[in-house]
């Protein structure tokens, strides 16, 4: 009985220390791996609309009310979140280059805050050159992301080999066995 209850408590403490410590580590990988997907996407529809005459916070507006109007098709996407949080602050009064800074940090990617930097820098400044700088991130962004899938596809290649080698294992049980059967016979 008392093996029993130390193997209950071994097994319930490993459970409580995956629930504290692991899963929310796998959910911010999650998060993150979410966020540098649409980073792309976020990137390349801040172009275009820039480039269609609409200031930045009026594409940055733009954006955050197409997204909040097909959320309940899409589902929640966490950088598209962050932008509707910066998206109030401009409408509530803080300055649009505070915001887009507030932004990069308080996503915390390295991506997210070059962008968060560059728009900040540019509402300081000026928006000369804004099309240009936001056309070669777009291409950066979006490179980055092709390496990034064929990462995961090496990933989903190596992951196959144990099974590969497992089925290959059997095939050959399977193939000598019998041989070596005929020949002890």
């Amino acid at each position: 009985m008392a093996e029993k209850l130390a193997i209950l408590a071994v097994v319930a403490g490993l459970a409580l220390y995956w629930l504290r410590v692991e899963r929310p580590k796998e959910e911010k990988k999650k998060r993150e791996r979410q966020m540098m997907a649409d980073y792309p996407d976020i990137i390349a529809r801040l172009t275009v609309l820039t480039e269609a005459g609409l200031s930045l916070p009026q594409a940055w507006l733009r954006l955050t009310a197409d997204y909040e109007e097909k959320r309940p098709r899409t589902g929640r996407r966490c950088a598209y979140e962050e932008m509707a949080v910066t998206g109030r602050q401009i409408r509530n009064g803080v300055s649009p280059g505070r915001a887009f800074g507030e932004f990069g940090r308080r996503i915390g990617l390295h991506a997210y805050i070059k962008l968060g930097n560059l728009l900040e820098q540019n509402m300081k400044k000026g928006t000369k050159g804004l099309s240009d700088m936001l056309q070669a991130e777009s291409y950066q962004a979006f490179e980055e992301r092709r390496h990034q899938v064929r990462r995961a596809g090496e990933e989903i290649s190596t992951r196959l080999l144990i099974p590969m080698f497992m089925m290959f294992g059997v095939v050959m049980v399977i193939i000598i066995v019998p041989a070596l059967m005929s020949l002890s016979l």
